[in-house]
């Protein structure tokens, strides 16, 4: 309670709160008076003393109330529980309501010592040697327990802000009521640096994805994304790389049906249909639409605003899908929705074509050494990339080569995925720096870390 006391700073008593996994309502009986209204859901509910309508029967992958119901949402000790963990997140997200925020805490895999059985580096193990293990010392005949590593904790609230008090935990455990857990205070630096390595979680999540379409602004479109010089002079005539090398590789002709997914200003779409395919524009923003109405008219084009994860078609309609610039922009179940989607609308033997960006090997790995090369010549440049763009904040599924690959072939298709350099550098006005930039981006294994595009040609495979 004291997380949540620090983090949302106002009267609880206006709020209302659900307890995940609540048990024999422990938490409920300490903090439910807190709160306008607090209820608790749980497989099996054991024998309590709370009445039975602050419990509910019912485990946290399929939450019995409407969307957006719940201010706060309690999720502690739960996950590593359940089979399907991100079928737990999508929950919560959806009866969170907008502004609202979930406390997590949870084990982390790559714990030293595993929390449920107290076995020296248990959860580390490959589940069948784990099983030898827990027989080994008498704990039980297999382990029954989950966790998951910080990194793919981090991916399971990808589209959340996640606000971590582990280290404020560590170093204040009297204020958060964990003394008898933490006896010695741990600096806030080190217990930082230790993040990856903590026996448990505890993060405050605020949902940032579920964005509406005024997200995506005028300004948005004009200024920071690629090819804005060119349309703004052009109207869509010309298009920037980015756009004409997965143009080239679709390698459409007349009478393909395509549909250009997230179409954005459009110009894209244009230049298909100037190959003779009948194509459709579809986009989730008002404002990318009405900078369409610039493009010159042409009868084997149209535009539509949708949401990607319903598209208004039927079955096998399409021949080449495209989604540039769109993966980032939806959290992995959004993400695995609009895919199926596709996968749907694909006729057999049918093309998704994909760019993404940033790799996110680069931002961990290339980036860093960029900035440090660029300090040595006097350039400052940001720690995080990402606060170099004012919309930075759309990004809420970055990926790289590896992930993207898995996704794909987790809803269905047969993926072939790579990395191919599409920037100009033309920000850089040494002549040899950008000669140096274009050889790292392209460099076999190099590039891995120093290539920012990304990527995809996934068929449908045939029925």
């Amino acid at each position: 309670m004291a997380v949540l006391y620090d983090f949302l700073g106002e009267d609880l008593r206006r709020l209302c709160c659900l307890d995940v996994g609540c048990g024999d309502g422990t938490m409920l009986k300490a903090f439910g008076a807190q709160f306008h209204f607090a209820v608790g859901i749980d497989p099996a509910l054991p024998q309590s003393a709370l009445p039975p309508t602050l419990q509910v029967c019912s485990r946290g992958e399929n939450i019995p109330f409407p969307n957006q119901y719940f201010d706060v949402v309690i999720c502690a000790q739960v996950y590593e529980h359940v089979q399907n963990p991100y079928q737990l997140a999508d929950e919560i997200r959806r009866v969170l309501k907008p502004g609202g925020a979930i406390f997590f805490s949870g084990p982390n895999r790559f714990a030293l010592i595993e929390e449920h059985y107290h076995l020296p580096l248990l959860s580390w193990l490959p589940r069948s040697v784990a099983n030898a293990y827990m027989r080994l010392t008498r704990r039980g005949h297999a382990y029954d327990i989950h966790p998951l590593s910080y990194g793919q904790l981090r991916r399971l609230w990808r589209g959340f802000k996640i606000h971590d008090f582990t280290p404020q935990l560590l170093y204040h455990p009297k204020h958060y009521h964990v003394a008898e857990r933490v006896r010695v205070r741990i600096p806030l630096w080190l217990g930082k640096m230790l993040r990856p390595l903590v026996p448990n979680f505890n993060w405050v999540l605020t949902d940032v994805s579920d964005l509406p379409p005024s997200a995506y602004t005028h300004n948005y479109y004009l200024t920071e994304c690629d090819g804005c010089a060119e349309f703004t002079r052009t109207h869509g005539e010309e298009i920037p790389q980015r756009l004409m090398y997965p143009l080239k590789v679709a390698n459409l002709h007349t009478g393909q049906r395509v549909l250009d997914l997230g179409c954005g200003r459009g110009e894209l779409a244009l230049h298909c249909a100037r190959s003779g395919a009948q194509v459709w524009g579809l986009d989730y923003a008002p404002e990318a639409l009405k900078l369409t109405r610039q493009l010159p008219q042409i009868p084997n084009l149209a535009f539509q605003q949708t949401d990607a994860q319903t598209l208004p078609f039927g079955s096998t309609q399409f021949d080449v899908i495209f989604m540039l610039d769109v993966v980032e922009h939806l959290t992995p179940h959004q993400l695995d929705r609009t895919l199926q989607e596709v996968n749907r609308t694909l006729k057999p033997s049918g093309r998704l074509i994909i760019h993404t960006m940033p790799n996110t090997w680069y931002y961990r790995w290339g980036y860093p050494l960029y900035r440090w090369v660029q300090g040595l010549r006097g350039h400052k440049f940001p720690k995080d990339p990402h606060s170099r763009w004012e919309h930075a904040y759309l990004h809420v599924n970055e990926q790289n080569p590896l992930q993207l690959q898995k996704t794909l072939r987790h809803n269905g298709f047969r993926p072939r995925v790579w990395l191919a350099n599409v920037q100009t550098f033309e920000h850089e006005s040494n002549p040899r720096v950008r000669a140096i930039q274009r050889l790292l981006t392209r460099l076999p294994i190099v590039k891995t870390i120093f290539c920012n595009d990304i990527f995809a040609i996934a068929r449908k495979p045939q029925i």
